[in-house]
């Protein structure tokens, strides 16, 4: 006896953690792909609080041919008037950010009404409408399992507890029917939330692929030229100048050292890169060879100057594999021009990168009529 209590311990304990790792695996796929589950519940959310109050008007018409129906008037008008407000509500833009709220509360709309059909609109039959709502909000949107599985309890106990007491003829009928509409809502729904999941992780994962240069991990050209057709649209933020950086004598290191240290040489520099934009609104950008687009946003023309001779600073300062390193670095400050082609301002960077090699290297030269160098 004692043995079969301790393997049972341990088959709950095993169970525990499976459960502990599946919702952490949730939270870390959640997190990384935040931006399409956020867009996916919006969808969502929109959908659902259209087909309520649409749904519950529909009802509502059929009344007039229906005697069944006609004492729930008051409660079909009640959820008609929260669908139809939580619709509205949820159309202004400062709300998508609490598309939760809204899923939980629309749901909570359907629970009532099903509960107020199930136990006093008609307590001599069987609820119906629950057994739907438990299967299909699992199933709905995207979020911590545990916390839909919770929601989803609350109202099974409270209809359960409305049920016993109001009709008890058919609670435990209701129970068991609940019961296992919840269960195979959220076993359906956890599945379904994991391969949306892996779904957005795998497109993530090709996308940062498809975007990322190989050796520095920045940004690559196929990357820089869909940004570059980006910026002609009409809502789409503009970078407030270019930076064109171009690392000294990497053609004689290269000659000197091979292929292979070069490109250790060239990810080390991305790491480099990628460590100072944290500090900074930059988007980096390998452009062929030993050439980087850094396009900046938000700064007038002596920041941005000033952020180009911090980035020189650090990459001087810079240890790479025993390697003294500098970069030449060309600016061109466009945040008050209207400009139609950004392909342009990164020719002027590059030529004012030119500039700063003949300077000597190891410069920052800002395109101007007076071609600033320091």
């Amino acid at each position: 006896m004692f043995n079969a209590n301790l393997a049972g311990g341990n088959d709950m304990k095993k169970r525990f953690k499976i459960f502990w790792k599946q919702e952490n695996n949730y939270i870390q796929l959640a997190s990384v792909n935040r931006r399409a589950v956020n867009e996916y519940n919006e969808k969502t959310l929109s959908t659902l609080l259209f087909l309520g109050w649409a749904l519950v008007l529909f009802t509502l018409a059929s009344v007039p041919f229906s005697n069944t129906k006609a004492d729930a008037v008051p409660a079909y008008l009640f959820s008609f008037s929260i669908f139809f407000a939580l619709f509205l509500l949820f159309k202004i833009p400062a709300m998508k950010k609490h598309t939760y709220i809204g899923l939980y509360a629309s749901f909570s709309v359907l629970f009532l009404l099903g509960i107020y059909l199930s136990v006093i609109h008609s307590p001599d039959m069987r609820a119906t409408i629950l057994l739907g709502g438990f299967v299909i909000m699992p199933l709905s949107f995207i979020d911590i399992p545990r916390r839909s599985i919770l929601f989803l309890a609350f109202w099974l106990v409270v209809h359960t507890i409305l049920a016993f007491y109001l009709k008890p003829q058919y609670a435990l009928d209701d129970t068991l029917n609940c019961l296992c509409a919840s269960i195979l809502g959220c076993y359906l729904g956890k599945t379904l939330v994991q391969v949306r999941l892996e779904s957005y992780e795998a497109h993530r994962l090709l996308t940062i692929e498809k975007e990322t240069d190989v050796l520095t991990g920045l940004l690559n050209r196929r990357k820089l030229f869909e940004t570059l057709a980006a910026l002609e649209t009409t809502g789409a933020e503009k970078p407030s100048g270019i930076l064109m950086i171009d690392i000294d004598y990497f053609k004689d290191f290269n000659d000197n050292y091979g292929h292979a240290i070069g490109d250790k040489y060239l990810n080390r520099f991305g790491e480099t890169i990628k460590k100072f934009t944290q500090n900074f609104r930059l988007d980096f950008y390998r452009y062929g060879g030993e050439e980087f687009v850094a396009m900046a946003y938000g700064y007038d023309e002596e920041e941005l100057l000033s952020i180009a001779e911090s980035l020189r600073i650090t990459v001087q300062n810079t240890d790479i594999y025993g390697h003294y390193t500098t970069v030449s670095i060309g600016v061109v400050y466009c945040g008050d021009e209207h400009v139609r082609n950004y392909e342009n301002i990164i020719d002027r960077a590059d030529k004012a990168a030119y500039a700063a090699k003949r300077a000597g290297r190891n410069k920052v030269c800002m395109e101007q009529n007076k071609m600033q160098v320091k």
